[in-house]
């Protein structure tokens, strides 16, 4: 009885702890499955047993070549202030004639200009394919940028090749 006694102490002391959060853990974490009205109410998607997990996956080709993405101001996202992204999804690609980049871009809030735009190249973490493959990208948030500002983050097809996606997820630190 003792010994229950003190494992119930410490386990009461331990959860009462006051140190602060870990810089590895998200303030915001935002994801989705590529299924319908999570992110977005439409975008280009099929439904496939192929998909990573669930039953629909996004799809960017030559007719669509911006995926499904996230889109909040900067207040929106948090009222603390966040200095870095990471973004990531499953992607699968037939073969190397498929390219694609991962990208975030800020603009103004009324939407008339870029502020800041960067795309990094998917396919090149793809060694394997048709297969699925995980695609994380870190970015860092300028900083200064009026909270207003709408971030965007989304996969671009550069080769209108058919890519598909899946299971999108978005991390703020």
């Amino acid at each position: 009885m003792r010994t229950l006694l003190l494992l119930s102490t410490i386990l009461i002391v331990s959860s009462c702890s006051t140190e602060e959060k870990k810089a590895t853990e998200p303030v915001i974490m935002s994801s989705n499955n590529a299924e319908p009205g999570e992110w977005s109410t439409s975008f280009p998607s099929k439904r496939t047993d192929n998909a990573h997990s669930g039953r629909t996956v996004a799809v960017i080709d030559s007719a669509t070549i911006y995926s499904l993405g996230y889109s909040k101001s900067l207040e929106d996202i948090s009222k603390t202030k966040i200095d870095s992204v990471v973004f990531s999804y499953w992607i699968f690609l037939k073969d190397k004639k498929a390219t694609a980049k991962t990208v975030i871009s800020i603009d103004k809030p009324d939407n008339t200009k870029n502020l800041f735009w960067a795309g990094n190249p998917a396919d090149e973490k793809v060694n394997e394919y048709n297969k699925w493959v995980h695609i994380s990208e870190s970015f860092k948030i300028p900083a200064g940028l009026d909270p207003k500002s709408i971030m965007k983050l989304y996969v671009w097809n550069t080769s209108k090749e058919e890519i598909l996606l899946d299971d999108f997820k978005v991390e703020f630190y």
